[in-house]
C-alpha cells in the first residue's frame, strides 16, 4: 500500500476491532477482501457492475477478532464467497474465512467458496514475476464473474 494515496482526516480517530467496514453492498456475490486486496476487490466488484453483477466487497479491518457475523449475514444474503488474500494458500487468513464459512453458513451456499491468493510457490523477486503472483483486479473479477454464472 506505499503507493496508495487518500484522504487523511486531520482529527484522531480509531478504527473499531472486530467490526469489520462494509465498503460495497450488492446481491450477487460476497467478497471479503484484506489488506490491499480490498482496493484490488473493489475495482473488480466496479467492472462487474457494468455487466449486471452486483458485489458486496466487506473489510474485516481486523482479524483477531474477526467479524464473523458481518461475514456471515453477507454470505446468506449474496449466497456466493470470494475470499481474496495476498498471503500464500496454505494456512492463512482466507482459507481460515472459507472454513468459517463452509463451517455455519454451508446451507445458504449457491456454489463452492472461492479464493484468490498466490500460488502455492516461492515469493517471487522480480518485478515481471511479482506480476502473476499477486492477486489482480482480473482474476478477482473473473473468480467473481465465474461462480456468479455458475462456471
Amino acid at each position: 500500500m506505499y503507493d496508495d494515496k487518500g484522504e487523511v482526516p486531520d482529527e484522531p480517530y480509531t478504527i473499531p476491532f472486530g467490526e469489520a467496514n462494509l465498503v460495497r453492498e450488492g446481491d450477487d456475490v460476497t467478497i471479503v477482501a484484506l489488506g490491499r486486496m480490498v482496493k484490488l476487490a473493489n475495482e473488480a466488484a466496479e467492472q462487474l457492475a457494468d455487466q449486471g453483477i452486483q458485489c458486496t466487497v466487506l473489510d474485516p479491518r481486523t482479524t483477531s477478532p474477526l467479524d464473523e457475523e458481518a461475514i456471515l449475514a453477507s454470505v446468506r444474503r449474496t449466497g456466493r464467497l470470494v475470499v481474496v488474500d495476498e498471503a500464500s494458500p496454505r494456512c492463512n487468513v482466507g482459507t481460515d474465512i472459507s472454513a468459517l464459512v463452509a463451517e455455519k453458513a454451508f446451507d445458504a451456499l449457491k456454489g463452492p467458496i472461492r479464493v484468490v491468493s498466490p500460488p502455492h510457490t516461492p515469493v517471487p523477486f522480480s518485478p515481471a514475476l511479482e506480476v502473476h503472483y499477486i492477486p489482480s483486479v482480473e482474476r478477482i473479477r473473473d473468480t467473481a464473474k465465474s461462480l456468479v454464472e455458475g462456471k
